[in-house]
């Protein structure tokens, strides 16, 4: 015969890991009963796919290279007998560097290609105030007669500006900055102005003369545009910020004189036409805001 003692405690044992056993399958439904919030969704992904407009504004630093080509003036005088000489012209090429504010606004379309590329077209067009002057001068003498001074005032500026351009980024960080490369067609208004004199006086008997020859021409020219830029979402849902630089090359301009105004005590002065050709680059560094359609 089998004491009952003796199974008592096998018995007790498998009947606590029966019941610990049904209490562990029983949790998950009573952690739902008791209305444990589920893990929050992950954060949105950023997406670039859309149509924007925007403003910007920055200052642009130009560079302008002219070449000059001034020709003789030839001075006719009543001294001993219609006295006749040349005044020398001047050949050369001179650099300047228009700068300025500029501000403006754009329009575009971005495509997310991928997660991690946008492809994209932007089209920009901008008010400029880059303008630089300056002087060149050079003394001449005819020796024992006339001693004289050449002098050139001019001026360049680009009025304004604009842009088509293709971009291709890179998204990065958590998806809401992009960095890219931009570049395309640039037009844009290029002007040249200004003033050649020559002058000087006859000895003896102290007559002088002056040429007057004016510089002036401007127009619209085509060119081309490269830069680099980064762009980054905002915490206003649609507005997107962005910083760019650009280098754009608006071609040339050539100019012959327009106007000769004589004013002299002799009896004519002619020549000196002044021909110049005039190369416009033009360096951008801008800030901007945009806002995207959804």
């Amino acid at each position: 015969m089998v004491d009952s003692a003796s199974l008592r405690g096998p018995a007790m044992k498998k009947f606590a890991i029966v019941i610990a056993a049904i209490a562990l399958i029983g949790t998950p439904a009573f952690a739902a009963d008791m209305g444990v919030p589920p893990a929050p969704p992950p954060a949105p992904v950023y997406n670039w796919t859309g149509w924007y407009v925007g403003v910007n504004a920055g200052a642009s630093f130009g560079s302008v290279k002219t070449d000059f080509n001034a020709a003789d003036s030839t001075v006719t005088t009543t001294v001993n007998g219609f006295l006749t000489f040349h005044a020398p012209g001047f050949s050369g090429s001179n650099r300047e560097y228009p700068d300025g504010f500029m501000g403006g606004g754009q329009i575009g379309y971005n495509w997310q290609y991928s997660p991690l590329i946008v492809v994209g077209l932007e089209a920009d067009f901008q008010g400029a105030l880059e303008k630089d002057s300056n002087t060149l001068s050079s003394n001449f003498t005819v020796p024992a007669l006339v001693t004289g001074t050449a002098v050139t005032n001019y001026s360049t500026k680009i009025e304004w500006f604009g842009t088509v351009r293709g971009r291709i980024g890179y998204v990065w960080g958590n998806g809401e900055v992009m960095s890219y490369l931009t570049g395309g067609l640039a037009y844009g208004k290029v002007d040249i102005e200004g003033t050649s004199t020559v002058s000087g006086t006859i000895n003896p008997p102290g007559l002088t003369f002056s040429n007057t020859r004016g510089i002036g021409h401007s127009q619209v020219n085509t060119g081309w545009v490269v830069g680099y830029g980064t762009e980054g979402k905002l915490l206003i849902p649609g507005w997107t910020w962005k910083v760019e630089g650009l280098w754009m090359d608006l071609g040339t301009l050539d100019d012959n004189d327009i106007s000769c105004v004589v004013a002299c005590k002799v009896t004519g002065v002619t020549g000196g036409q002044v021909i110049t050709h005039t190369h416009f680059t033009d360096g951008i560094l801008r800030a901007g805001l945009n806002y995207k359609f959804y």
